[in-house]
């Protein structure tokens, strides 16, 4: 609009229009803008109530895989045991074909006084599974239960070079720490990240060497196996 053209009244009013219009914008600006930061205040609170929850799942998921690792002390989880189906005695021939000459290795070192028989031993031992009919599948891993910690712990101890041939002359037997879900997902995680050099288990905690920490480096244990692979090797 050419205003030039109005008359002075007409333009009076037009001024007049503007200025109301321009106030009233203003006003919608500024309720838009006290919107906004509501709304901010709200995301941020419910951020912080999010944040504030996933730090207590991880703890629960945390303790809960702890205990449950506890639970698993005296335990320890063996592969590549041939048998059947129809096997019988399973704890008798897991003593004698395997753990014995292991015993009998820690007994010369003298991490234990004597070489303890097969019911001061193993307090059960079962197969995790069946066996795959028609297959060459291996066979299913053999859960032993030891009697307690420490005798667990000399087997780990002196299992390395002390471990006899597979009875069956197959695949060569192997033992190792009876993991949980959660702590045998995080170390094969770890196992397939290029930045990793080395990692392992001690007594059910993750220890890890970096690539970038060098030959001698000393290995430092996994704080939480819930944190991302970034964050454990930061």
């Amino acid at each position: 609009m050419d205003i030039s053209l109005l008359s002075d009244s007409q333009k009076l009013d037009f001024l007049v229009t503007s200025v109301v219009a321009l106030q009233q914008g203003q006003n919608k600006l500024e309720q838009l803008v006290t919107r906004v930061q509501a709304l901010e205040t709200t995301v941020a609170a419910q951020a912080s109530i999010i944040t504030s929850l996933q730090q207590e799942v991880k703890y629960l998921k945390e303790r809960d895989n702890l205990r449950e690792q506890q639970s698993r002390c005296s335990v320890l989880r063996l592969f590549n045991f041939p048998g059947s189906d129809s096997e019988t005695n399973l704890a008798g021939k897991v003593y004698d074909k395997l753990l014995k000459p292991i015993l009998a290795a820690a007994k010369s070192k003298g991490d234990i006084s004597t070489l303890p028989q097969l019911g001061t031993t193993v307090e059960e031992a079962f197969r995790a599974g069946r066996f795959a009919a028609g297959s060459n599948k291996p066979p299913p891993p053999v859960i032993i239960r030891f009697t307690s910690p420490a005798i667990r712990l000399a087997v780990l101890k002196n299992k390395r070079n002390n471990t006899p041939p597979s009875p069956d002359g197959a695949k060569r037997m192997i033992l190792v720490e009876d993991l949980t879900p959660a702590t045998h997902r995080k170390m094969k995680e770890l196992q397939a990240d290029e930045r990793v050099a080395k990692v392992w288990t001690m007594s059910g905690t993750l220890m890890l060497v970096k690539t970038s920490d060098g030959e001698n480096a000393k290995a430092k244990p996994v704080r939480s196996i819930f944190e991302s692979n970034d964050t454990i090797l930061a």
